[in-house]
C-alpha cells in the first residue's frame, strides 16, 4: 500500500523494452523482441535486397540492427532447445537466407549458411553476453546492488 492505495497487481509489464511476466518465463519477451527486430528487418528491405550493397556490408548492418534488437536483454533469459533453436535461431537463418539470396525452393544447410556469412549460433552469441554481463557483475564492489542480486534469495 502506498499512501492508503493498494498498488494494482498485474501478471505482465513491460521494463525497459523487455516483458516481464509472474511465471518468470521468457518466451513472451522472445516472442515480442522477434517481432521488433522483423520490424527492423523489414525497414533494411531495400538494403538487404539490394544488388549494389555488399555482402559484408548487408551482414554488418543486419548485425548491428536486427540481431542487436533481436538479442537485447538475452543475458537475463532463461533458455531452452525450443526458445533457442525454432525461435531465435530460425529467425535469424531465414533473414540470413534472404540476404544472400537463397530464397525456396533452393536450399542450403544451416552450417555452409552460417560459414558463407561468418556467423555463429544464437546459442554462441547468448552464452557469450552472459559471461561478458556476469564478468562486468563480478568486478563492482560486493556493496553494489547489482552484485548482491546474485545472492539475492527471496
Amino acid at each position: 500500500m502506498r499512501r492508503g492505495k493498494a498498488l494494482e497487481q498485474v501478471t505482465v509489464f513491460t521494463y525497459l523494452g523487455s516483458i516481464v511476466t509472474t511465471t518468470g518465463g521468457t518466451e513472451e519477451d522472445v516472442e515480442a523482441r522477434c517481432r521488433k527486430a522483423q520490424v527492423a528487418f523489414s525497414m533494411l528491405g531495400p538494403v538487404s535486397g539490394s544488388l549494389y550493397i555488399s555482402l559484408w556490408t548487408k551482414l554488418r548492418i543486419f548485425n548491428s540492427n536486427v540481431k542487436f534488437i533481436l538479442l537485447y536483454g538475452s543475458k537475463t533469459w532463461r533458455l531452452t532447445k525450443t526458445i533457442v533453436k525454432f525461435k531465435l535461431q530460425a529467425f535469424i537463418n531465414r533473414r540470413l537466407r534472404y540476404i544472400l539470396g537463397v530464397l525456396w525452393p533452393r536450399k542450403i544447410l544451416n552450417d555452409d549458411l552460417w560459414q558463407r556469412t561468418k556467423q555463429e549460433r544464437v546459442e554462441v552469441s547468448i552464452r557469450r553476453r552472459k559471461w561478458k554481463w556476469i564478468g562486468h557483475t563480478l568486478r563492482k564492489p560486493v556493496t553494489n546492488i547489482t552484485r548482491q542480486s546474485l545472492e539475492w534469495n527471496p
